[in-house]
């Protein structure tokens, strides 16, 4: 990971207190030290991120209703703050393509949840939309500590591995140095529109990078959070999952502040 250049800039600030406000009382709702996906998500949307359209269901009937409503192909997730590797838990199911494909997936994921010792709390399950391809990305951030609240962002999906192409910055960020991060990527022409194909919308990206920066910056109670993938593709960014992992004090604070 490269660590990015910090000349003196000021942080751009994109959030103003209601959202923030309204943020950390989503991290204060958390069961335990994990958001559930859905949660980190309208974490996200509070702070202005764009995340993909979904419904959280409980049953299959209702899951049915949900993709109808959403649009097939589906993707079908298992919703649990116990399974924040979705994927190698084996409950998530891509491209379901008509009612006979969900069905069969929301089987399938039932069978592999009875099967996880000890057995995950369940919320019920997500549907989401199919978003089509793009160049994906992951951003990340965390507090370091040594430098305090850091910001992220690599490119992801199978290039991951191959590039480990990351460039790493304190937060708060400012716009300038959102854009020099991402222009530094080895992976930034695909960003930019390769051998002329359209670029994705870069300005845009430096906002969700500062807007990432901002809420770990300004949110104590966040220890850890991760969009793995942000698929970016001309005239559409979308966050397709995320994930937050809370500071084991914030429950002791927001005990602390009810009683104050």
């Amino acid at each position: 990971a490269a660590w990015a250049a910090r000349p003196a800039e000021r942080p751009t600030r994109l959030l103003d207190a209601a959202p923030l406000a309204r943020a950390r009382a989503l991290l204060a709702s958390a069961p335990g030290s994990m958001l559930p996906e859905s949660a980190a998500k309208a974490v996200l949307a509070e702070c202005g991120l764009p995340v993909v359209a979904e419904e959280l269901v409980p049953d299959l009937d209702a899951a049915l209703r949900a993709a109808d409503r959403l649009g097939y192909p589906v993707v079908l997730k298992a919703e649990s703050p116990d399974l924040p590797h979705k994927t190698e838990a084996g409950v998530v199911r891509l491209d379901l393509r008509d009612a006979a494909m969900l069905r069969e997936a929301y089987g399938g994921i039932e069978a592999a949840l009875s099967v996880i010792r000890p057995a995950p709390r369940l919320r019920g399950m997500l549907v989401q939309p199919m978003v089509p391809r793009g160049v994906e990305l992951i951003i990340g951030a965390r507090r370091d500590p040594v430098f305090g609240p850091v910001v992220a962002v690599g490119l992801g999906g199978v290039l991951v591995e191959l590039l480990q192409d990351t460039a790493v910055a304190p937060a708060p960020l400012g716009l300038e140095q959102a854009g020099r991060m991402l222009r530094g990527l080895r992976g930034y022409p695909l960003l930019a529109g390769f051998r002329g194909g359209a670029g994705v919308d870069l300005e845009q990206l430096a906002a969700i990078l500062c807007r990432v920066a901002e809420l770990v910056a300004a949110e104590p109670g966040i220890a850890e959070l991760d969009i793995n993938p942000l698929i970016c593709a001309p005239g559409r960014i979308l966050a397709v999952d995320a994930l937050i992992a809370l500071s084991p004090g914030l429950k002791a604070m927001d005990a602390a502040s009810a009683a104050s």
